[in-house]
């Protein structure tokens, strides 16, 4: 009986021994499981993080841009009203001139009336005045021209300064829209090996644009895009390109390639 009992006490000293072993290796695998968890999510937390700090950058550009535009705009407006008081004077200018020429016409006019031999002394003073008096005002006209010319030179630059501030905001605007592009798979076939992303024109794809499957921090691989439409975009998926033991699946993210790198 007493050795009965010992074999009964070895054998479940053993079964408590090989309990405590699978449970420790268990303990274990869970403790490791949660470790790579962890350092996944902390990828990702960093990974977003530094998305958002490059929309606060482009935000920030945006509005400097947009500050040059204004004062550019304000330069636009001084000259214009430059331009309009500049040929506002030229006309007043050119009117008075028309004046004094025909009132030499009237005298040169009068002049040729006058008896023979006559020599009027005050008409040729007069005369004189005028056409001294006509020479500094197409001095002036001449003068008011050049200002005109000058200032219109000033709005023409001003004008292709604001066009191209103007080019450069829509050239952001587009580069950060196409760079922040994020899009999911929705549909895979993978005996014909294209999927189906719900993104197409209206986020800024084209047929030339490069895009890459990817799922949390992992890339699965390249796609090349077959067609696009207004808000889907049909690919072919390189095989080439996928990550050993991965494959494109609904709701894998899509993001472009350049973005990635």
């Amino acid at each position: 009986m007493t050795k009965v009992l010992l074999i009964i006490s070895a054998l479940v000293m053993l079964g408590a021994s090989m309990l405590a072993y699978q449970n420790g290796r268990t303990f274990k695998e869970v403790r490791e499981s949660k470790a790579i968890v962890h350092g996944q999510i902390t990828t990702a937390l960093k990974e977003r993080l530094n998305v958002v700090a490059s929309i606060n950058q482009k935000n920030s550009e945006v509005a400097k841009v947009q500050t040059d535009v204004e004062g550019q705009t304000e330069k636009l407006k001084s000259n214009k009203l430059k331009v309009a008081q500049t040929d506002s004077e030229l006309k007043r200018v050119e009117d008075e001139l028309k004046t004094k020429n025909d009132k030499m016409a009237m005298l040169q006019d009068q002049l040729k009336k006058l008896p023979a031999g006559f020599n009027p002394q005050t008409i040729a003073e007069d005369l004189n005045k005028i056409k001294q008096e006509i020479a500094e005002l197409q001095t002036q006209a001449e003068s008011k021209k050049q200002e005109v010319v000058g200032v219109e030179k000033k709005v023409g630059e001003s004008k292709k300064v604001l066009e191209d501030i103007l080019a450069k905001i829509e050239a952001r605007k587009k580069s950060f829209e196409r760079n922040s592009l994020r899009a999911r798979v929705v549909a895979v076939n993978s005996d014909w090996g294209f999927l189906v992303v719900d993104a197409g024109e209206s986020a800024g794809i084209t047929p030339d644009t490069k895009l890459i499957v990817t799922r949390g921090t992992q890339t699965i691989g390249k796609v090349s895009i077959l067609a696009v439409q207004g808000s889907r975009t049909v690919a072919n998926i390189l095989t080439d390109t996928l990550a050993p033991g991965f494959q494109p699946s609904p709701g894998d993210t899509v993001i472009l390639e350049n973005l990635f790198q």
